[in-house]
C-alpha cells in the first residue's frame, strides 16, 4: 500500500571541479556513498567547468579556486551570472582571507577547505544549498514586487491621462479601466498600457 504521506527525495546533482584528479577521485567516492547526491559532470579547468555546467544544469558546482585556463573564482562568476548552476562552493588549500573573499564576491554561497575533513563536506553543503535557496527565493520575490510596482504605476499613469483628456475623477477613470480589463479579459496592467499608448500617441 503507498504510503502518500512520503516523499521521494530529491536528489542533488553535483559538478565537481578541480586540477587535481585525485581530489575529484576522493569527492566523488564520497558522494557515491551519500544518499540524496549525484555527481553528474567533472573537470579539470575552470573553463571546462563553465562549459561543463552549461550542459548539465547541476544544483550545485563545487569548484577549486586555483585551476588553469580559467580560475574557479572566475568560472564561479560565470556560472552563476549564466544561470548554469544555482549554487557555487568553492574549494580550497588556502585559508587567506582574501582568497576566500574574493570567492564569496563573485557569489560562492561558502567553501570547503583541503584537506577535506569528511564530517564537515555535507554539512558545508547543506548550508550552501540552503542559502542559495534563500537567495533565489528572496530574488524571485523582489522581481516579483518591481513587476507589481511596474504594473500599478501603468495604471496609475492611465488614470491620470484618462482624468486629464475625458475629465473622469479617480474613481471613474480606475473603474474604466477594470471594466475594460474584464471585457477585453486582459490585465488592468495591458489595458492601461494600451490607453496610455493610444493617449499619448494621440496628437
Amino acid at each position: 500500500m503507498l504510503d502518500v504521506g512520503t516523499k521521494e527525495k530529491r536528489t542533488t546533482t553535483l559538478f565537481l571541479a578541480d586540477d587535481d584528479e585525485s581530489v575529484r577521485r576522493i569527492l566523488t567516492c564520497f558522494f557515491a556513498q551519500c544518499p540524496g547526491y549525484q555527481v553528474v559532470g567533472s573537470a579539470s579547468d575552470g573553463a571546462a567547468a563553465v562549459e561543463g555546467c552549461k550542459r548539465l544544469r547541476p544544483d550545485a558546482a563545487l569548484l577549486d579556486i586555483q585551476m588553469p585556463v580559467l580560475g574557479g573564482i572566475g568560472a564561479a562568476r560565470l556560472i552563476l551570472e549564466e544561470g548554469y548552476a544555482k549554487c557555487v562552493v568553492m574549494l580550497t588549500a588556502f585559508s587567506d582571507r582574501d582568497s576566500i573573499r574574493e570567492a564569496l564576491e563573485a557569489g560562492a554561497f561558502g567553501y570547503l577547505t583541503k584537506p577535506f575533513e569528511p564530517d564537515k563536506i555535507l554539512p558545508t553543503l547543506e548550508v550552501c544549498l540552503y542559502r542559495s535557496r534563500e537567495y533565489h527565493l528572496l530574488r524571485k520575490e523582489h522581481r516579483n514586487l518591481d513587476r507589481k510596482l511596474s504594473e500599478r504605476e501603468r495604471v496609475d499613469r492611465a488614470k491620470l491621462l484618462l482624468m486629464e483628456s475625458k475629465g473622469m475623477t479617480e474613481e471613474e477613470a480606475y473603474r474604466y479601466i477594470r471594466e475594460l480589463s474584464r471585457r477585453k479579459n486582459l490585465s488592468m496592467a495591458r489595458v492601461a498600457g494600451y490607453l496610455t499608448e493610444q493617449m499619448e500617441g494621440t496628437p
